[in-house]
């Protein structure tokens, strides 16, 4: 009975989990599952992150190269809405940069940069294939196809200097509207996972510039397999499209097209306590396309 009792805390666990969306903003395989009501979780992450972007990875920065590390500090609840799972989430990242922008006023040299990133709200809502279950109910429950939808909203709380080409907070809100599909075969899962990023403009860019931004289209992939009742494997892929900047009116020619992929691990260690370590790499880009590479690792409790 204790695997079953760890394997209705998993699921939880997974449905509140929505890695760095400072750096890239990619969801994990498993993270929109369905959970019992009244569910609260606490995340811890640390990510390593190497890139041509600053930590708002939506606006990649010529000849720029990036090493950071992330820091975020999350807390999820969920509950019943309307007979359907619904959940809220609340996330604070910190984050320390050293970057290098060959070609620039800075010549070459290395800068760092410490601070609050943007804080991220989230409201999710499950369409169908999530039915709002007590603790019992719930373990009696078997998973089924589902459809999720979030708005991710972006405050521009971080730290920013209009002055600096690289900067911790982007200075602007971002509204994204997120699905989340998944369908079960056996111990496998298929998930699939559209979004589009909607940004504010910033009349604050090095100086008094304005930056504007068209949309940047994403969709996620997730094909992962249950290896026990306290472990899941994954391969995740992510492809971006749009995203062209305007500065000042004038346009970049910079639209983004790129490809993304990993794998990522998920475990638990207790029915509270678990964790999960990921890695993505960018395998195709085209000209001012974010070029990242990730390494995340989280713990999780669950209450």
């Amino acid at each position: 009975m204790i695997y079953k009792w760890m394997l209705n805390k998993i699921r939880p666990v997974a449905f509140f989990y929505l890695i760095l969306p400072c750096a890239g903003h990619a969801d994990n395989a498993r993270d929109w599952q369905n959970v019992p009501d009244d569910i609260d979780i606490l995340f811890g992450y640390y990510s390593n992150i190497n890139s041509n972007t600053s930590i708002d990875s939506s606006l990649p920065v010529d000849n720029a190269s990036v090493d950071a590390d992330l820091y975020i500090l999350r807390y999820a609840r969920s509950f019943n809405l309307q007979g359907h799972t619904a959940g809220i989430q609340l996330m604070q990242p910190v984050a320390n940069i050293r970057a290098s922008l060959d070609g620039s006023t800075f010549n070459g040299d290395t800068h760092t940069n410490n601070g609050i990133g943007d804080f991220q709200l989230a409201l999710v809502y499950n369409i169908f294939g999530a039915p709002a279950l007590n603790s019992q109910e719930f373990r009696l429950w078997t998973p089924e196809m589902f459809l999720t939808t979030a708005l991710w909203i972006t405050a521009p709380t971080g730290d920013y200097d209009k002055h600096k080409l690289l900067n911790i907070g982007a200075n602007r809100w971002v509204m994204k509207p997120e699905l989340a599909f998944g369908y079960p075969i056996g111990p496998f899962w298929i998930e699939i996972n559209p979004m589009v990023s909607f940004y504010q403009d910033n009349d604050e860019y090095l100086g008094s510039h304005h930056l504007a931004q068209r949309p940047l289209y994403t969709a996620e992939g997730h094909f992962s397999l249950t290896v026990n009742q306290a472990m899941w494997i994954s391969l995740d892929s992510t492809f971006s499209k749009g995203g062209e900047t305007r500065i000042d009116g004038r346009l970049q020619n910079n639209k983004q097209q790129n490809v993304l992929l990993g794998a990522s691990l998920g475990f638990m260690l207790s029915p509270q306590f678990g964790g999960a370590v990921a890695y993505t790499d960018t395998t195709q880009e085209e000209s001012g396309s974010p070029d990242i590479s990730t390494w995340m690792f989280r713990v999780q409790y669950v209450w």
